[in-house]
């Protein structure tokens, strides 16, 4: 008979060994996936920046503006330019030359040793210098060059000298710069006449010595002014010939942008500036990749202008945002966080409203505070614009957007619902519009999706998708998500779909069975019985800490009472009505006197067991004191044995004072941690959680938080055991064991 079980054991092993290795071709070996229905996506969106920047710059020659910031956009140039005057300009009187006159030694015979020439101011001047055409020869002495008066009678210079200085000439021939001005102001004339003379009538004795200054005397192109030179003394000037200069000279006196024909270039155009000075440009989109915005000035001079000009430039701007959005089933939250800079006073924002968005709530953040700030922002609905004006941004404020968007509606065919491992899920995606991504998410039956969701982007209204179905796939239903985005709009949709698992057995798993089975056979029955020994211990701990429970929690009243007297020395109420010990005490010990059936008596103690309606009632006898408990149910072995064990520790630690017993209860107090320590009686108290500086376990963390759940939940300061025990998985021995451990670190305490 032996044999036939042993048999018929190690074929039941062969045939469950035979399915266990066809099945674990398809057992689901765990893999990282992502979990959720809702997924978050990122998209960029544009904000549009707009700045005003003004100011005024006095007595410069060009227009130049600093604008804050590159790589902005110009939108409009307003410049009014007024106390326009010209600066110096070189005025040609004669430029062309057929002979020359010569400066020379006056010694040993009379020689020229001076010449002029006639200069006509027609309108008042600074004079900066001249410009002559000469050279010298065998010079080693320096002559003067000055602006004189001019004698009207006789054609030629007077006495009056205006400004003297050195000659500046040398061999080459070439124009000279004579400069009235170095180490002092212009020289300023009023209308009139004056003469320019070089003159060397303090020369040393130099035969050598020759000034050259050259002049045009067959067709000068003023031929009514005078030239004269001086031996003696000046000669009568003479007209129709003039030594070749050029004025360096301004002209002190105010126009008007007309008087000169002013124009602006900017960016290739010519602007006529109108006699008002006002240049205004409008409508512009021209980007400045600089900070210097430069705009020539031309008139019809060659000359320097000198003037003064305000000016106001509008500035426009586009940067992008990140904007992140949480995609589910109903409506959709999007979160934008511009980074907005001030760059002058005069500066705002504008943000375009996507079409489908709605419910706008906008924050600002100043230091450590967010602050709503929706109702002094301007959101126009009809326009479809956010405008954030310029009184709102202050400097280091963060911001941040909030909105809506409801689920845009789209097409999901799915050919078959049903599939298996390995094979390739197909479906097609039909779109409104041609533009974003998808993004295919597949949820297991457990509630987790893929590792990284496929994402495509959309370049067709029909989408086609395929996903190989892993080999480990678990069996049962799914849920595929795919969802659909742009920049500012959102939908999703899903679908069911069932992936079954075939039996499939593969020959050579025969094979290796068969090879295997002696080995199998061999050790199948000794891992029997440790599977029935190792399951017999875990039932007996399981049993042993139902017990705990149960006993504790069918603890209804525990007394001590002094044997002899039948005085109560300790009671404790767990349950139930509160009654008088010493009433109890004393009925029980009539009973006893009565001979009620006595169980597991020995010589120092013995237990009587008595049923009274709902109660059961224990009466344990010791040495000199005896146990008292009600009950709602039979306790069990273990229970028993544990108040056997407390009555040792009694006897130990309080059986002389029972033996003295005069009355006084105070010195058994601390018998109560001696029923918690051996009954685990905190577990029919209201607990409450105290943290204590112990090391916990991650499942130990779990029930904490499980129990301050529960004291939120229900509003209260504790809990009761009871509540963290699921009523619908049944009696869970690991959880037992956490709440056990939790009383024993004294995180689980009491609420006395």
């Amino acid at each position: 008979m032996r044999r036939h079980n042993q048999i018929t054991f190690l074929i039941s092993v062969f045939i469950a060994l035979i399915f266990i290795l066809g099945f674990v071709q398809h057992i689901n070996f765990s893999y990282a996936q992502t979990n959720g229905e809702a997924i978050s996506v990122s998209t960029n969106l544009e904000f549009f920046e707009y700045s005003e920047i003004e100011g005024m710059k006095i007595n410069i020659s060009s227009i130049n503006i600093e604008l804050p910031e590159p790589n902005w956009t110009i939108t409009n140039i307003q410049i009014n330019i007024s106390d326009i005057s010209l600066g110096s300009e070189i005025k040609v009187i004669e430029d062309s030359f057929d002979s020359l006159e010569q400066v020379l030694n006056k010694n040993p015979s009379p020689q020229t040793s001076a010449l002029g020439t006639q200069l006509e101011v027609l309108e008042d001047i600074d004079l900066f210098g001249v410009f002559i055409m000469g050279n010298i020869k065998d010079a080693n002495e320096t002559i003067k060059f000055q602006l004189q008066g001019y004698d009207e009678g006789n054609n030629s210079p007077n006495n009056t000298i205006y400004r003297s200085i050195d000659l500046n000439i040398s061999t080459e021939l070439g124009w000279y710069y004579q400069d009235f001005s170095s180490g002092s102001d212009p020289i300023e004339l009023p209308i009139g006449n004056y003469s320019l003379v070089m003159n060397g009538t303090d020369l040393p004795v130099d035969i050598d010595a020759r000034y050259n200054w050259y002049k045009n005397e067959g067709d000068p192109q003023i031929p009514y002014l005078y030239t004269s030179s001086y031996i003696t003394s000046w000669s009568t000037g003479i007209v129709n010939t003039s030594f070749l200069y050029k004025l360096n000279q301004k002209i002190d006196e105010t126009y008007l942008p007309t008087d000169l024909d002013m124009t602006a270039e900017f960016n290739g155009d010519d602007y006529i500036i109108p006699v008002s000075g006002v240049l205004d440009i409008a409508n512009l989109t021209y980007f400045s990749e600089e900070t210097d915005l430069n705009i020539p000035l031309i008139i019809n001079k060659s000359v320097t202008l000198n003037f003064n000009y305000n000016y106001s430039i509008n500035l426009s701007n586009e940067f992008s945002t990140t904007s992140s959005a949480i995609i589910k089933e109903s409506n959709n939250q999007w979160s934008l966080s511009p980074i907005i800079s001030r760059i002058s006073q005069n500066y705002y924002i504008r943000f375009n409203i996507p079409r489908n968005w709605y419910n706008f709530s906008i924050y600002r953040k100043l230091s450590t505070t967010w602050e709503n700030v929706t109702s002094i922002v301007n959101i126009d609905l009809i326009n479809r614009t956010i405008n954030i004006p310029n009184n709102t941004i202050e400097d280091g404020s963060e911001w941040r957007i909030i909105a809506y968007s409801p689920n845009i509606d789209f097409n999901l065919n799915f050919p078959l619902i049903e599939w298996e491992p390995d094979q390739e899920l197909q479906f097609t995606v039909n779109l409104p519009v041609v533009d974003g991504n998808l993004t295919f998410n597949l949820i297991n039956p457990i509630g987790f999706g893929l590792e990284e969701p496929i994402v495509k982007e959309v370049i067709s209204e029909e989408t086609f998708f395929t996903y190989l179905i892993p080999s480990n796939s678990i069996e049962g239903t799914y849920t595929a998500y795919i969802y659909w985005n742009n920049a500012t709009d959102i939908g999703v949709q899903s679908q069911e779909i069932t992936i079954n698992i075939p039996f499939v057995l593969d020959p050579m798993i025969i094979i290796i069975i068969v090879v295997g089975i002696v080995i199998i056979s061999i050790t199948a029955f000794t891992s029997y019985k440790l599977v029935k020994r190792s399951r017999r211990i875990r039932e007996e701990h399981r049993k042993r800490i139902f017990n705990k429970y149960m006993d504790v929690l069918n603890l209804d009243y525990f007394i001590i009472s002094e044997k002899e007297s039948g005085l109560t020395i300790f009671d404790q109420l767990y349950a139930g009505k509160d009654i008088d010990s010493s009433l109890i005490s004393g009925f029980l010990q009539a009973i006893r006197s009565f001979g009620i059936e006595l169980t597991d008596a020995e010589e120092q103690s013995q237990t009587i067991k008595l049923d009274y309606m709902n109660l059961k009632i224990l009466m344990s006898e010791f040495k000199n004191f005896r146990i008292l408990l009600l009950m709602k149910d039979n306790p069990s072995l273990d229970f028993l044995a544990s108040i056997k064990a407390l009555s040792y520790e009694i006897k130990n630690k309080y059986g002389e004072a029972i033996s003295k017993f005069d009355g006084s209860i105070n010195q058994f107090k601390g018998i109560k941690e001696l029923l918690e320590e051996h009954l685990e009686t905190s577990l029919v108290y209201p607990l409450k959680v105290i943290e204590q500086q112990v090391k916990i376990s991650p499942v130990e963390k779990s029930m904490i938080s499980k129990a301050q759940s529960m004291m939120k939940l229900k509003n209260a300061d504790y809990f009761f055991v009871s509540n963290l025990l699921s009523t619908k998985k049944g009696f869970q021995v690991k959880d037992a064991e956490i709440i056990l451990k939790l009383i024993n670190k004294k995180i689980f305490q009491p609420k006395i």
